[in-house]
C-alpha cells in the first residue's frame, strides 16, 4: 500500500520567509519549454535566500608589466562564464505521489546538454534573462524521504556560458523615402524626382546595455542590393531579394551567418509585431531551414557592434522598395 504524506504540520520556514520584493516576477523556462514560477510561495518552486547569479559575472583582467616601469599597464579584460546557484524549495501539499510527479516534472527541465532561461521582471515591467545549463545538484543528501513530507530543498548549480543578462530586444526599421516631383506635379516640367532627406541616410541606433551588441540585420524585399553597418565597417549584400522574402545577416560572434527565409507575415495578416519575442522566435525557426546566402556578400565587416550607452550613426543603403531592420539584444552585467 502506498504511503501518502499528510498535509504539512508546518511549512518549511524558508517557504514563508523568503520574498524577492524587488522583482515583479521571476521564472525558469526549462529545456523542455515549460515555465516555472520561482517567486510566489504558492507556486511549488521557490527560490530561497542565498541565490547567486544576479550580480557581476567573473571578469579576468589582463595586464602587462616591465621591470623599468612602476605598476602595470592594463591590456584588456575578459568576462568568464557565470556560475549560478539556486537554493530551491520544491514542494506539494497534495500527497506523496503528487510531490513525486511534481518534483520529477521540475527536474525534467534541467539538462546538461540543453539550456533553459532564467527570467526576472522589474517593477516597471522590463525583463532580463540569462540562458543557463544544468551543472550539478551538489550531491544531494536526505535525512528523511521527501515524499513523506512533500518537500525538498535543493542546491542547484547552473552555468551560463554567455555570462551577460539579456535585456528586451531593440529593433528599428528603415526604408527609402518616397520620391517627390522636383518641379511639382502638373507643371509641364521634365519627369525629374528626388527623395527628401532619406530615412536610410539618417539612421541611428542606441544600445542601452553595458557591453557591445552585435546587430542582426533583416533585409526584406523587394530590393536589388543593400549595404549595412557603420562608416568604414560595411557589409554589402549583392543579390536581389524578392517580395515576400528576407535575408537575415546575423553578425553575433557565435553566429555570423547569412540566411534567406520567407518574410514573417505582417501583424495585419496575423503575424508577430516586429521586434516582439514572437518575431524573434519566428526568425530563428525560419533560419534553421533557410537557404545559406553567404556567397552573395560583397564586402564583409561583421565586427561592427553597437557600442553601449550612446546613439550610433549607421551607414545604410538600399536599391529597391523593401526595408532594412536592425535588431540587437542589449547585454547587461547584472540582473537589475
Amino acid at each position: 500500500m502506498p504511503i501518502l504524506a499528510a498535509p504539512y504540520a508546518a511549512a518549511p520556514p524558508a517557504r514563508a520567509q523568503v520574498s524577492w520584493s524587488g522583482f515583479q516576477a521571476m521564472s525558469w523556462v526549462g529545456a523542455d519549454g515549460s515555465e516555472w514560477d520561482l517567486l510566489s510561495p504558492s507556486s511549488g518552486t521557490l527560490l530561497m535566500a542565498g541565490a547567486r547569479g544576479f550580480n557581476m559575472p567573473p571578469i579576468t583582467q589582463y595586464t602587462r608589466d616591465s621591470p623599468a616601469v612602476a605598476g602595470t599597464r592594463w591590456a584588456g579584460s575578459r568576462t568568464e562564464p557565470r556560475e549560478v546557484f539556486w537554493p530551491l524549495l520544491v514542494y506539494s501539499d497534495a500527497g506523496s505521489q503528487a510531490w513525486i510527479e511534481y518534483d520529477r516534472a521540475f527536474w525534467s527541465t534541467l539538462h546538461p546538454d540543453h539550456t533553459g532561461v532564467w527570467k526576472v521582471t522589474h517593477p516597471n515591467g522590463d525583463t532580463r534573462s540569462l540562458r543557463c545549463r544544468f551543472k550539478d545538484d551538489g550531491g544531494q543528501t536526505y535525512d528523511i524521504d521527501p515524499s513523506l513530507v512533500g518537500w525538498s530543498a535543493y542546491g542547484i548549480t547552473l552555468t551560463a556560458e554567455q555570462p551577460y543578462w539579456e535585456g528586451e530586444p531593440v529593433t528599428r526599421t528603415w526604408k527609402a523615402s518616397e520620391p517627390v516631383s522636383f518641379f511639382g506635379a502638373g507643371t509641364g516640367g521634365p519627369p525629374f524626382t528626388i527623395s527628401p532627406g532619406s530615412t536610410l541616410a539618417k539612421a541611428t541606433m542606441s544600445n542601452p546595455g553595458d557591453v557591445d551588441a552585435f546587430p542582426m540585420w533583416v533585409l526584406t524585399g523587394p530590393m536589388d542590393s543593400a549595404t549595412v553597418g557603420q562608416a568604414g565597417k560595411l557589409t554589402q549584400y549583392q543579390a536581389s531579394i524578392a517580395d515576400g522574402r528576407s535575408v537575415v545577416i546575423d553578425t553575433a560572434p557565435d553566429q555570423q551567418r547569412v540566411v534567406e527565409i520567407a518574410s514573417p507575415p505582417s501583424p495585419d495578416a496575423g503575424g508577430p509585431d516586429v521586434g516582439s519575442q514572437a518575431w524573434f522566435d519566428w526568425i530563428s525557426s525560419a533560419m534553421a531551414s533557410g537557404t545559406d546566402r553567404v556567397l552573395n556578400l560583397g564586402s564583409v565587416a561583421f565586427n561592427a557592434p553597437i557600442s553601449p550607452g550612446k546613439s550610433v550613426s549607421l551607414s545604410l543603403a538600399m536599391v529597391g522598395a523593401g526595408t532594412v531592420t536592425a535588431a540587437i539584444s542589449p547585454l547587461y552585467y547584472r540582473a537589475t
